[in-house]
Protein backbone atom coordinates (compact mmCIF):
# COMPACT_ATOMS: atom_id res chain seq x y z
CA UNK A 1 0.00 0.00 0.00
CA UNK A 2 1.22 3.48 -0.80
CA UNK A 3 -0.06 6.37 1.30
CA UNK A 4 -0.17 8.99 -1.43
CA UNK A 5 -2.45 11.77 -2.55
CA UNK A 6 -0.95 14.86 -0.90
CA UNK A 7 1.25 16.22 -3.67
CA UNK A 8 -1.37 18.39 -5.43
CA UNK A 9 -3.99 19.31 -2.87
CA UNK A 10 -6.29 22.26 -3.60
CA UNK A 11 -6.20 25.23 -1.23
CA UNK A 12 -9.70 24.48 0.10
CA UNK A 13 -8.57 20.92 0.91
CA UNK A 14 -5.53 22.24 2.78
CA UNK A 15 -7.67 24.71 4.75
CA UNK A 16 -10.13 21.94 5.63
CA UNK A 17 -7.28 19.76 6.92
CA UNK A 18 -5.91 22.63 9.02
CA UNK A 19 -9.38 23.15 10.50
CA UNK A 20 -9.72 19.42 11.19
CA UNK A 21 -6.31 19.29 12.89
CA UNK A 22 -7.09 22.31 15.07
CA UNK A 23 -10.42 20.73 16.11
CA UNK A 24 -8.58 17.53 16.97
CA UNK A 25 -6.13 19.46 19.11
CA UNK A 26 -8.97 21.28 20.87
CA UNK A 27 -10.63 17.98 21.78
CA UNK A 28 -7.30 16.51 22.88
CA UNK A 29 -6.55 19.43 25.16
CA UNK A 30 -10.03 19.35 26.66
CA UNK A 31 -10.61 15.62 27.11
CA UNK A 32 -7.15 14.06 26.79
CA UNK A 33 -8.34 12.01 23.78
CA UNK A 34 -9.96 12.45 20.41
CA UNK A 35 -7.40 13.85 17.98
CA UNK A 36 -7.42 10.96 15.46
CA UNK A 37 -11.00 10.03 16.38
CA UNK A 38 -12.19 13.38 15.09
CA UNK A 39 -9.48 14.41 12.66
CA UNK A 40 -9.00 11.23 10.61
CA UNK A 41 -12.67 10.96 9.56
CA UNK A 42 -12.74 14.67 8.72
CA UNK A 43 -9.59 14.50 6.58
CA UNK A 44 -10.69 11.20 5.02
CA UNK A 45 -13.48 13.18 3.36
CA UNK A 46 -10.91 14.92 1.13
CA UNK A 47 -7.98 12.48 0.91
CA UNK A 48 -7.28 8.71 0.98
CA UNK A 49 -7.95 7.18 4.40
CA UNK A 50 -4.44 5.71 4.63
CA UNK A 51 -2.94 9.15 4.02
CA UNK A 52 -5.17 10.68 6.70
CA UNK A 53 -4.09 7.99 9.16
CA UNK A 54 -0.39 8.40 8.40
CA UNK A 55 -0.58 12.20 8.51
CA UNK A 56 -1.55 11.99 12.19
CA UNK A 57 1.71 10.26 13.19
CA UNK A 58 3.78 13.25 14.31
CA UNK A 59 0.94 15.32 15.83
CA UNK A 60 -0.23 12.48 18.07
CA UNK A 61 3.34 11.74 19.19
CA UNK A 62 3.96 15.36 20.19
CA UNK A 63 0.51 15.84 21.75
CA UNK A 64 0.76 12.80 23.98
CA UNK A 65 4.37 13.37 24.98
CA UNK A 66 3.35 16.87 26.03
CA UNK A 67 0.37 15.73 28.09
CA UNK A 68 2.23 12.82 29.68
CA UNK A 69 5.11 15.10 30.66
CA UNK A 70 2.67 17.44 32.43
CA UNK A 71 0.90 14.64 34.34
CA UNK A 72 1.10 15.39 38.09
CA UNK A 73 0.90 11.76 39.30
CA UNK A 74 2.93 9.90 36.67
CA UNK A 75 4.58 7.48 39.16
CA UNK A 76 1.28 6.08 40.38
CA UNK A 77 0.05 5.90 36.79
CA UNK A 78 3.13 3.86 35.79
CA UNK A 79 2.63 1.43 38.68
CA UNK A 80 -1.04 0.93 37.94
CA UNK A 81 -1.12 0.75 34.14
CA UNK A 82 2.21 -0.70 32.98
CA UNK A 83 0.67 -4.10 32.00
CA UNK A 84 -1.82 -2.32 29.73
CA UNK A 85 1.06 -0.33 28.25
CA UNK A 86 3.03 -3.47 27.36
CA UNK A 87 -0.04 -5.08 25.78
CA UNK A 88 -0.74 -1.88 23.88
CA UNK A 89 2.76 -1.85 22.43
CA UNK A 90 2.48 -5.45 21.22
CA UNK A 91 -0.92 -4.83 19.65
CA UNK A 92 0.37 -1.69 17.91
CA UNK A 93 3.16 -3.58 16.17
CA UNK A 94 0.61 -6.10 14.88
CA UNK A 95 -1.83 -3.44 13.70
CA UNK A 96 0.81 -1.41 11.87
CA UNK A 97 1.73 -4.43 9.75
CA UNK A 98 -1.94 -4.92 8.86
CA UNK A 99 -2.19 -1.25 7.77
CA UNK A 100 0.43 -1.85 5.09
CA UNK A 101 -1.91 -4.04 3.04
CA UNK A 102 -5.49 -3.46 4.22
CA UNK A 103 -8.14 -2.28 1.77
CA UNK A 104 -9.30 1.32 2.40
CA UNK A 105 -13.00 0.51 2.54
CA UNK A 106 -12.37 -2.41 4.89
CA UNK A 107 -10.28 -0.17 7.13
CA UNK A 108 -12.99 2.49 7.39
CA UNK A 109 -15.82 0.01 7.94
CA UNK A 110 -13.91 -2.02 10.54
CA UNK A 111 -12.94 0.93 12.68
CA UNK A 112 -16.34 2.62 12.32
CA UNK A 113 -18.21 -0.48 13.48
CA UNK A 114 -15.84 -0.95 16.42
CA UNK A 115 -16.17 2.66 17.56
CA UNK A 116 -19.99 2.61 17.46
CA UNK A 117 -20.10 -0.76 19.23
CA UNK A 118 -17.91 0.56 22.04
CA UNK A 119 -20.10 3.64 22.39
CA UNK A 120 -23.31 1.63 22.61
CA UNK A 121 -21.71 -0.62 25.20
CA UNK A 122 -20.94 2.36 27.40
CA UNK A 123 -24.50 3.70 27.36
CA UNK A 124 -26.16 0.29 27.78
CA UNK A 125 -27.15 -1.51 30.95
CA UNK A 126 -24.14 -3.79 30.39
CA UNK A 127 -21.62 -1.01 30.94
CA UNK A 128 -18.40 -2.33 32.43
CA UNK A 129 -17.55 -1.49 36.03
CA UNK A 130 -14.03 -2.58 36.91
CA UNK A 131 -12.99 -2.95 40.53
CA UNK A 132 -9.35 -2.70 41.57
CA UNK A 133 -8.64 -6.45 41.14
CA UNK A 134 -9.80 -6.36 37.49
CA UNK A 135 -7.94 -3.23 36.37
CA UNK A 136 -4.75 -5.10 35.43
CA UNK A 137 -6.18 -8.11 33.52
CA UNK A 138 -8.72 -5.89 31.73
CA UNK A 139 -5.90 -3.53 30.85
CA UNK A 140 -4.02 -6.33 29.10
CA UNK A 141 -7.09 -7.26 27.02
CA UNK A 142 -8.10 -3.71 26.16
CA UNK A 143 -4.49 -2.67 25.57
CA UNK A 144 -3.94 -5.43 23.02
CA UNK A 145 -7.15 -4.67 21.12
CA UNK A 146 -6.52 -0.95 21.24
CA UNK A 147 -3.03 -1.44 19.84
CA UNK A 148 -4.26 -3.53 16.91
CA UNK A 149 -7.02 -1.06 16.02
CA UNK A 150 -4.73 1.92 16.56
CA UNK A 151 -1.94 0.44 14.48
CA UNK A 152 -4.40 0.08 11.60
CA UNK A 153 -6.18 3.42 11.93
CA UNK A 154 -4.23 5.70 14.36
CA UNK A 155 -7.35 5.50 16.57
CA UNK A 156 -5.98 4.07 19.79
CA UNK A 157 -8.68 5.87 21.74
CA UNK A 158 -11.91 3.85 21.52
CA UNK A 159 -10.82 0.77 23.48
CA UNK A 160 -8.76 2.84 25.90
CA UNK A 161 -11.70 5.17 26.53
CA UNK A 162 -13.99 2.23 27.25
CA UNK A 163 -11.38 0.75 29.57
CA UNK A 164 -10.74 3.99 31.46
CA UNK A 165 -14.41 4.87 31.75
CA UNK A 166 -15.05 1.41 33.24
CA UNK A 167 -12.64 1.96 36.16
CA UNK A 168 -14.50 3.01 39.28
CA UNK A 169 -13.73 6.41 40.80
CA UNK A 170 -11.32 7.53 38.07
CA UNK A 171 -11.55 11.35 37.90
CA UNK A 172 -11.11 13.38 34.74
CA UNK A 173 -7.58 14.61 35.59
CA UNK A 174 -6.35 11.10 36.42
CA UNK A 175 -8.08 9.89 33.27
CA UNK A 176 -6.11 12.36 31.13
CA UNK A 177 -2.82 11.49 32.83
CA UNK A 178 -3.30 7.73 32.46
CA UNK A 179 -4.52 7.73 28.89
CA UNK A 180 -1.73 10.09 27.80
CA UNK A 181 0.84 7.71 29.28
CA UNK A 182 -0.73 4.77 27.45
CA UNK A 183 -0.90 6.73 24.21
CA UNK A 184 2.82 7.50 24.38
CA UNK A 185 3.55 3.78 24.72
CA UNK A 186 1.62 3.22 21.49
CA UNK A 187 2.13 6.22 19.22
CA UNK A 188 5.93 6.46 19.44
CA UNK A 189 6.57 2.87 18.21
CA UNK A 190 3.63 3.28 15.82
CA UNK A 191 5.22 6.31 14.16
CA UNK A 192 8.60 4.53 13.99
CA UNK A 193 6.93 1.52 12.39
CA UNK A 194 5.19 3.71 9.79
CA UNK A 195 8.55 5.20 8.86
CA UNK A 196 10.33 1.85 8.74
CA UNK A 197 7.78 0.28 6.37
CA UNK A 198 7.84 3.29 4.06
CA UNK A 199 4.47 4.91 4.76
CA UNK A 200 5.73 7.97 6.64
CA UNK A 201 8.13 9.33 4.04
CA UNK A 202 8.50 12.27 1.66
CA UNK A 203 5.49 14.59 1.39
CA UNK A 204 3.57 12.76 4.09
CA UNK A 205 6.41 13.09 6.58
CA UNK A 206 6.76 16.83 6.04
CA UNK A 207 2.99 17.30 6.08
CA UNK A 208 2.80 15.36 9.34
CA UNK A 209 5.46 17.58 10.89
CA UNK A 210 3.63 20.74 9.79
CA UNK A 211 0.37 19.31 11.16
CA UNK A 212 1.85 19.59 14.66
CA UNK A 213 1.24 23.36 14.58
CA UNK A 214 -2.59 23.48 14.30
CA UNK A 215 -2.94 20.52 16.68
CA UNK A 216 -0.79 22.25 19.30
CA UNK A 217 -2.71 25.51 19.01
CA UNK A 218 -5.96 23.61 19.49
CA UNK A 219 -4.55 21.80 22.52
CA UNK A 220 -3.61 25.04 24.26
CA UNK A 221 -7.20 26.28 23.95
CA UNK A 222 -8.57 22.91 25.02
CA UNK A 223 -6.56 22.82 28.24
CA UNK A 224 -8.26 26.01 29.38
CA UNK A 225 -11.68 24.60 28.57
CA UNK A 226 -11.09 21.42 30.62
CA UNK A 227 -11.09 23.40 33.87
CA UNK A 228 -14.68 24.49 33.20
CA UNK A 229 -16.12 21.04 32.42
CA UNK A 230 -17.81 18.88 35.07
CA UNK A 231 -17.14 15.15 35.45
CA UNK A 232 -20.54 14.22 33.99
CA UNK A 233 -20.14 16.54 31.02
CA UNK A 234 -16.63 15.17 30.51
CA UNK A 235 -17.93 11.61 30.06
CA UNK A 236 -20.85 12.75 27.91
CA UNK A 237 -18.51 14.56 25.51
CA UNK A 238 -16.29 11.51 25.14
CA UNK A 239 -19.26 9.33 24.21
CA UNK A 240 -20.38 11.96 21.70
CA UNK A 241 -16.93 11.98 20.10
CA UNK A 242 -16.94 8.20 19.78
CA UNK A 243 -20.38 8.09 18.18
CA UNK A 244 -19.66 10.92 15.74
CA UNK A 245 -16.33 9.45 14.71
CA UNK A 246 -17.68 5.96 14.11
CA UNK A 247 -20.62 7.26 12.10
CA UNK A 248 -18.32 9.39 9.95
CA UNK A 249 -16.09 6.46 9.09
CA UNK A 250 -19.03 4.21 8.20
CA UNK A 251 -20.40 6.92 5.90
CA UNK A 252 -17.01 7.19 4.21
CA UNK A 253 -16.78 3.41 3.79
CA UNK A 254 -20.24 3.31 2.22
CA UNK A 255 -19.52 6.23 -0.12
CA UNK A 256 -16.34 4.60 -1.46
CA UNK A 257 -18.14 1.40 -2.38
Amino acid sequence: MQATGLDNLAIDTVLWCIFALACGGLIKGTLGVGTPLLTVPMMALVMPAQSAVTLMAMPVVVANLWQAAKAPNIKSILARFWPAAVALLCGTLIGTRILYSINERTLLALVGICVIAFTLLQVSSFRLQLGRRWVMPAGILFGTLSGIIGGISSMFGPMLIVYMMSIKNLGKDEFVSAISFLYVCAVVPWAISLFSIGLLRGTLLWSSLIAIIPVTLGMVMGQHLRKKISEDRFQYLMLLILLTSGSSMLWRAWSTG
